[in-house]
Formats: C-alpha cells, sequence, structure tokens
C-alpha cells in the first residue's frame, strides 16, 4: 500500500508535533534567568585555571601576543602565534 501523504506535509507534521506548548514554553521562560547565573557561575569555576591568551598592539602598531598562567602566576608576551604556541607546548609538557 501506498503512503498517501507527501514528504512535505509529513515533514510539517513532524515539525508541528515537536513544537513546545505554550505551558512548556512559559515554564522554561521562567527558569531563563536561573539558568543563566547557574551558567555564569559554572563558567566562573571553569576558566579559574585556564591559561589567558590576548592579543595587543603598542603605539607604532606591532602586535603582540601575551598570556597568562593563572596556575603558576607567570605572563609573558612573544612576537608571533608561533613562539606563543612554542610557550604554550613547553609550558604543557613541564
Amino acid at each position: 500500500m501506498k503512503n498517501s501523504i507527501s514528504s512535505f506535509d509529513r515533514e510539517k507534521l513532524e515539525f508541528l508535533y515537536h513544537q513546545p506548548t505554550k505551558v512548556q514554553t512559559k515554564k522554561a521562560d521562567s527558569l531563563a534567568p536561573l539558568k543563566r547565573v547557574w551558567q555564569r557561575f559554572i563558567n566562573y569555576l571553569n576558566t579559574q585555571n585556564e591559561l589567558q591568551v590576548w592579543q595587543s598592539s603598542d603605539r607604532d602598531g606591532h602586535r603582540w601576543w601575551n598570556a597568562y598562567d593563572p596556575i603558576t602566576g607567570r605572563t609573558t608576551k612573544r612576537n608571533s602565534e608561533a613562539e606563543m604556541r612554542a610557550w604554550i607546548e613547553e609550558r604543557y609538557y613541564q
């Protein structure tokens, strides 16, 4: 027996079936601020000991790669990305 429903109609029905109801949406919306605060707290805990790397430039326009290792308290400044990668790998294998 052949299906009488087209694939387009089937996709529409599946889409409608998986849509959240208004009650589910309202409940999720009321918890959103709490979830955001919780996520920020978790992110804070996870990033306390992570290596921080950023770029800066001096007034002559020269770009520098900077890093801070919160575990050792060491900071460094390198001329290129390759030099910074080498410093990170050295730190990792110590």
